[in-house]
């Protein structure tokens, strides 16, 4: 008996004379190979809590970079959708909200852009700016260029402002759209 007191007799070893589990390689390479800890508890003939016990000994991590298959993996969604997060009922404190804040902005958000929005909001309020947007839709006739709709327009960059600021100003760069339109080109301009 081990020391849980469930018997594992008769146990197959390795060459090194350890039985298969107290093998580090012979349990990494099983665990690896996708078996289930129940599945090496079945080969070894002991518990799989004793598997457990040794793959936590030998220092091999556990259901990390394990692949589920599409079928384990839709039914996973299955069984956890309408599971409520484990956060409900809760709050985080006023020091954790702050903390979160200050993780999400300038360079440390995902969005960042090395301070172009402050760069673009800027430039938006310009003469220059405000001149191009109006001969922009000046040059439409008052008519979408996208869907040809008499409807209040927007000027449009087609070379995004952040793509390439040489081209900002230039009269052959803007489009004037219906806020509908306008908001279809930014979306197919994203991806």
């Amino acid at each position: 008996m081990n020391k849980s007191g469930i018997g594992c007799e008769n146990q197959p070893t390795t060459s090194n004379g350890k039985t298969q589990y107290q093998d580090r390689d012979w349990l990494s390479e099983q665990y690896q190979s996708l078996k289930s800890i129940y599945a090496i508890a079945k080969i070894c003939g002991c518990h799989p809590r004793t598997i457990h016990s040794w793959l936590i000994r030998h220092g091999i991590s556990r259901n990390k970079n394990r692949n589920h298959s599409e079928e384990t993996r839709r039914k996973m969604s299955i069984a956890n959708k309408g599971r409520p997060s484990g956060m409900l009922g809760k709050k985080h404190s006023d020091e954790t909200k702050r903390k979160m804040s200050e993780g999400r902005k300038g360079p440390l958000n995902g969005n960042w852009r090395d301070g172009a929005t402050e760069r673009i909001r800027k430039f938006r309020r310009t003469k220059e700016y405000i001149r191009w947007r109006k001969q922009v839709i000046e040059s439409a006739n008052g008519r979408c260029q996208k869907c040809g709709l008499e409807l209040p327009l927007e000027a449009h960059h087609i070379v995004s402002i952040h793509k390439d600021w040489e081209l900002a100003l230039e009269l052959s760069n803007g489009m004037a759209l219906c806020k509908e339109c306008h908001l279809k080109e930014g979306k197919r301009n994203d991806e």
